[in-house]
Parts: structure tokens; sequence; C-alpha cells
């Protein structure tokens, strides 16, 4: 089957252009903070081919192609070309100044992952396709997410109209007189009353009778200062059009609704690539992708949205800056990469960005001090988390990413049989692990110590034990002293974002705290819920009153009340409450272990690369239900029982 091909990752990085594009505030376009890459402008796409006798092929290109066999030019506009039998070089060079330099070729030769690719005529490498791009009329550069009609529900006591529900689309309306309007979108009344105070707004200048169309915007409530004729106003609603393949039910209505509310979440953040929010940034962020890229095999389970979103933030060498300009998401964005490989099993995005992988971690090194350390410069932000906090010096959990980072390069090399990277990642990987317990492990507090500053190891924060736990850094011991000491006691401040919370929940899991995992759940998710919260939010802390929960950056209303770091619960639900996850890359072994934290009921399913794995717990039994080609342990009080390979057609079932 033919598809359409590219130079590797190009089409991810111009689809990401026209998204960042799109992003307004107050009334403007919003430009970047970091590098934005365009594709190259001029491709050379080869296949080395033999055929038994003649053959015809039809070319068709995002630009202006240019059509050699053997190096000899085939003239005029190559649209329809004869190839000679027996073997022969095709090369057909594709320049554009304005789109995506693209190709597809059908007939005697099809493009397919056999051609390579150039864009200095020296050195070739496979190209860059997607299953999406099938047919000659399904152009890479006329991608649009599908759209569907949205009225509103009613309007507020101020006149606004009401959506019921955080959207996102395009807004429509016909203007009943000349002059301007003014449209103002609100996630919330009180940012609609605010005017040109809110985030999202346009001016828009019309005559009477005109259909306006405005570009996409977040928002549930709506306010347009002009004169609008009466029911003209609906939103062209845009969504992903992807099948949300999992689901969670349980005995406890709270819970449940939590679960609805954040795979909704998800779901609007889900579009082209894993966007942070939709009001406010509408950009990729590689903190916010690693999450999404968690939750993605516990709802979507669709590699393509993550692959996306990781082409499109690595971006066109040379790496000459951390990933958004933040040191730690360059690290979140190597383990983002392992993640995709471990849920589907398939090597062949690492394969492709394998070399984009080692050049930004030798920037990194490039960057560390004399014992291997990582620490922000002048022109780095050294985030970490919304919370009040010392980021100077070497923080701990800085170097606890930086390690896992080099730990996943070593792994992904092996994978590549690339023995000589894999040896030389291994042992820096190694030598910083054993760094960081000796300089930042406390045997006193019993934990991981938040920085080294002027040569002091001080400071306690959740972050570098939670995640040092996650990672399985530590010794069993270790994890029980850091549990105690960082996460369920001890001196260290309260973590206030659905984004660190994630974490915390994970860590806290994968230790078996389920009851104070899902208790936590109930109160923080719940929280936001119990203040009509459609969507989670961004960062929500329970003591703040009224309009405090809109504020943000010194903004009024510069919180995201829709974002994607806040839709963990689904991957919690689903990962440990149901206790589905890989043990092998792509399910081919993998493990069935519910922790139901209270919970008398429990049922759902987690989707996997050929199947699905549902479970069923009731009271004191488990019943679990595979279409999955792998097999599984299902491991249910103290007892374990094996689950053998299922299929659509027979599917296998255990139960304990």
């Amino acid at each position: 089957m033919a598809v359409w091909i590219w130079y590797p990752q190009d089409f991810e990085i111009d689809l990401c252009g026209k998204v960042e594009f799109r992003r307004r505030d107050h009334g403007m376009t919003y430009p970047t903070v970091w590098r934005l890459d365009a594709p190259s402008r001029s491709v050379h796409f080869v296949k080395k081919y033999t055929l038994d006798a003649p053959g015809t092929i039809r070319i068709f290109a995002q630009g202006e192609p240019y059509c050699c066999i053997d190096n000899l030019v085939v003239p005029d506009r190559c649209e329809t070309v004869e190839l000679p039998k027996g073997t022969h070089e095709l090369r057909v060079g594709v320049m554009s100044l304005h789109s995506l330099p693209a190709l597809y070729i059908d007939g005697a030769l099809e493009t397919d992952e056999s051609f390579v690719t150039s864009d200095d005529f020296v050195h070739f490498v496979p190209c860059g396709y997607s299953k999406l791009f099938d047919a000659p009329e399904k152009r890479p550069e006329d991608y649009r997410l599908p759209t569907r009609h949205l009225d509103p529900v009613g309007k507020t006591k101020e006149g606004y109209w009401d959506f019921g529900k955080e959207s996102f689309g395009f807004i429509h309306f016909d203007a009943a007189k000349d002059g301007e309007c003014i449209v103002f979108c609100g996630e919330s009344v009180p940012e609609c009353d605010a005017g040109m105070g809110a985030e999202l707004w346009d001016r828009v200048q019309v005559k009477k009778g005109q259909h306006v169309r405005i570009d996409t915007r977040a928002l549930r409530y709506l306010r347009i200062d002009g004169d609008v004729e009466d029911g003209s106003v609906y939103v062209e609603e845009e969504y992903n059009g992807l099948p949300f393949r999992a689901s969670f039910k349980s005995n406890d209505a709270r819970l449940n609704k939590i679960y609805d509310v954040s795979a909704y979440t998800m779901e609007m953040c889900t579009r082209e690539f894993f966007l942070d929010g939709l009001k406010r940034d509408r950009w990729l962020w590689a903190g916010d992708a690693l999450e999404s890229v968690m939750m993605n095999p516990y709802s979507y389970f669709d590699s393509e949205t993550t692959r996306r979103t990781l082409a499109a933030l690595r971006g066109r060498e040379p790496f000459t800056q951390h990933i958004n300009r933040i040191l730690d998401y360059s690290f979140y964005w190597v383990i983002s990469v392992w993640e995709d490989f471990f849920a589907t099993g398939d090597a062949s995005f690492i394969r492709s960005i394998y070399s984009k992988m080692v050049s930004m971690m030798e920037y990194t090194l490039s960057c560390c001090n004399e014992d291997g350390f990582i620490v922000g410069r002048k022109q780095d932000w050294v985030f970490v988390d919304w919370a009040d906090m010392s980021k100077e010096g070497e923080l701990c959990i800085e170097q606890v990413l930086l390690w896992k980072a080099m730990d996943i390069l070593h792994r992904s090399a092996e994978l590549l049989d690339k023995e000589e990277d894999a040896a030389r990642f291994g042992g820096i990987a190694d030598k910083l692990k054993d760094k960081i317990m000796e300089v930042f492990w406390s045997e006193e507090k019993g934990t991981l110590l938040h920085q080294r500053l002027n040569g002091k190891v001080q400071g306690h924060t959740r972050y570098a034990p939670m995640f040092a736990l996650m990672y399985g850094m530590l010794t069993p011991e270790q994890e029980q002293l850091v549990i105690a000491n960082s996460l369920l006691g001890g001196d260290a401040p309260k973590i206030t974002t659905p984004y660190m919370r994630f974490y915390e929940m994970d860590a806290l899991m994968r230790c078996g705290k389920a009851e104070e995992v899902l208790s936590d759940v109930k109160a923080y998710w719940g929280g936001m819920l119990d203040l009509g919260a459609t969507t989670i939010w961004e960062q929500f802390d329970p003591e703040e009153k009224g309009l405090e929960h809109y504020a943000m950056y010194g903004r009024p209303f510069g919180r995201s009340l829709c974002h994607c770091w806040g839709a963990g619960p689904i991957y919690l639900c689903g990962r440990y409450v149901l206790g589905v996850k890989p043990l092998e890359p792509g399910y081919a072994k993998y493990e069935v272990a519910p922790q139901t934290g209270g919970l008398h009921q429990a049922s759902g399913s987690v989707p996997t690369t050929d199947g699905d794995i549902s479970v069923e717990i009731d009271g004191e039994h488990v019943t679990v239900s595979s279409t999955c080609g792998g097999e599984g342990t299902l491991i249910w009080n103290g007892e374990t029982v094996q689950i053998p390979a299922g299929t659509k057609e027979k599917p296998a079932v255990v139960k304990l």
C-alpha cells in the first residue's frame, strides 16, 4: 500500500508550526518562547528497484517534483513516468517553500518505508510516513481534526451563552448590524465578566448579515459585545476522533465521576498533539507530554499522537537548548520515548529518533560539572513544579531525572545493538547513581535531600524521593524509609499541583498504598468537581477561595481549567486499581495485580497492542478476560494464576 513520505519528523515539525500559529492571547497571536523549527525545503527520495518488465508510476508531490532514473532526468512535469525493466535507481526531489515537501507514488512502484531520503544529498535515512495518508487525495498538508456542531445549552443570568462544559472549537455567529463585535471566551463566568481582562478575546469588524467564524478557542461561556442574530451562535467543536478504548467503574460514585472527568480532560487535550491546556498555552510542553504519554495506553492507546508530539518537541538539529528551555523537560522527553516503546513493543520510533536522543544527551553532558551533576545556567529554566522552593545549585531531582534519561539511552542502545554506546551510557548512568546516593542520601532523615548549594546539602522536598522510588533507584529498605519520611510523613511541603501529585500517587501505588492514594484522589480531584469543574485544572489549592481559583502567573484568569496533567486518575485506575501493566515491551508479558484500596467492586478494561484486558472485581473474587496475545499473571489475595494468550475470537478467561 502506497503512503505519502517525507523527511523523518518533518511532518510533525510542520504541523506543530501550524498549531502554534493558531494560539491567541489577549487579541494577539502569541509566539513561542523557544525555537520553532520548519521542515527542510528541498528533499530527495531514492529507491533502488528491480522490475521484470517495464512499468508505469504516477507521481504526486507537495511542492515541485524533479524525477531522475539512474541520474538521468525525466523531462517535463513527470506526473506519469515509464520505468525500464531491470535494476535501476529512482530519485525524486521535491522542493517547497510554503508546505512540507512530500511524495506519493503508486503503480509499478509504491512509496513506503523502503524509500530513503536526504535533505543534504549526502546523508540518506529511512523516510517518515504515516498510514493516515494512504491515497493521493489524503495529502499531509490537508490534515485537520474532525468537527461537530455544538449549540449552547442556555444562557447565564449575566446573559452569556453557556455550552455546559469545557469545549474547544470555531465560534460562529451572524452579525445583526454593521459595526464591531468583541467576543470574549471564558472558562468561568467571572472570566467573561472581566472583558479584556480575560485571556481570550477577539475584536471583529462586521457587516449586517455577515456570518462570522472565529478560529479555535477554548471556552465554556461566551460573551459577545455587539449585535448578534438570535439563534445564530454555536461552536464548531473540534475533536480528536479517536476511540477511547479504556473503561472503569466502581462502587464509589465519586471516584467514577473523577475518572469520567479525567477522561474528558484527556480527550480535550489530545489533539494533533498532546497539548498542555486549551485556553492559555495550547503548547507542546515535554513535562505535560510525559504524563499524557503515560496515560495514553490507559485511554486511547494511540501511538500516532504520542510520536507526533515527541517528534515535534525534539525538532531539528542542531540541539542548542533544553527542550522548552527547561532543564528537567529534556529528561522527560527521553523517558517519554521509552514509555512509548515499552507500551507498544515497537522499536521503529526509537530507531528513527535515536540519533536525536544521543545528540540531546551529549549536549546535556556538556553542561554537567565535575561530579556529573547538571546545574541550571543563566539561560535555563529550572522548573520542577509550581512551588515555593529553592531551585539554585545542584538539585537532587534533576540528577535523578538525568540518571533515568541516561539509563534509558543505555537501554535504547542495547535494543538497537549499538554495543559501544550501550557500554558508555550505561557506565555514565551507574557512576551518576552512585554519586547521587553518596551526596544526597541522608541517614539522619532517611531520605534524599533537596539540593547542594555552596557545598552544603540541605532542604527536603518530595520530588527527588518519589522519582527515585518510582524509577527503581532505591533499595527496598530505602523505599520504606522514603515512604515514611517523605511521602506519608516528615517535613516535606505538600504538593499542590495535579502535575506532581500524579507522580506522588504513582510512587505510592507502586508501594501498595492504594487506600491512602484513593482517599487523596477523592479529596483533591473531587475538590475541583465540588466547585463545578467539568475538566481538571492546572493547579488546585483547597485553601483558596473565590476568584483565587482562577489566578496564576500574576494574571487574574491565567490558570488553565482544562490541563492534560490533571487527567492522572485514568492512569491510576487502569494501572493500579485494575492492576494491569506490561512486564515486557508490547505486553508480551503482563501482570494483573488489582489494588482496590477499600473498594468492594470495580471493573473496566485496559487496551493493549493487539487486544484488551478486562478485569472485574466483586468482593473477594476477580475475573480477567483477555484478548491480548501476550501471556499474563493474575495476582490476587496472595494467590497467583497464569493468564494464557487470548484472541478476539477466543478470549482467555481466568478467575480467582
